[in-house]
């Protein structure tokens, strides 16, 4: 799991911005947000909440920055077992209809003396 500091970085690199620009959007000078980043420094609530405005994100998400791609990689599993459990389902579906059809043209073969 991340520290909180790794989460502030890796926003700001994803925006493409510099420890200088992030401090400029706070209104801490860049050795208060460099603290930040690297945990010298915990924020508070209100700093946490600043940052998560600058970056469009709600409180949550800024915290599982860094972890999303678990979350994501769960999701699109979880989507992706359904989808395997809905075709096996019809090809289930299928087999058994096709299993009729052979059924009824053996009676018709049968009763035809075929």
């Amino acid at each position: 799991m991340k520290t909180l500091g790794q989460k502030f970085k890796i926003l700001r690199q994803k925006k493409g911005y510099n420890q200088k620009k992030m401090a400029e959007l706070l209104d801490v000078s860049i050795p208060a947000y460099s603290k930040l980043e690297t945990g010298i420094t915990d924020p508070n609530f209100s700093r946490i909440t600043q940052i998560a405005k600058v970056h469009s994100l709600n409180i949550r998400q800024l915290l599982n920055v860094g972890e999303e791609d678990k979350t994501e990689q769960t999701e699109e599993l979880d989507f992706l077992r359904k989808k395997v459990a809905e075709l096996e389902f019809s090809v289930i579906r299928l087999q058994s209809k096709l299993i009729d059809l052979y059924d009824r043209e053996d009676i018709r073969n049968k009763k035809e003396g075929k």
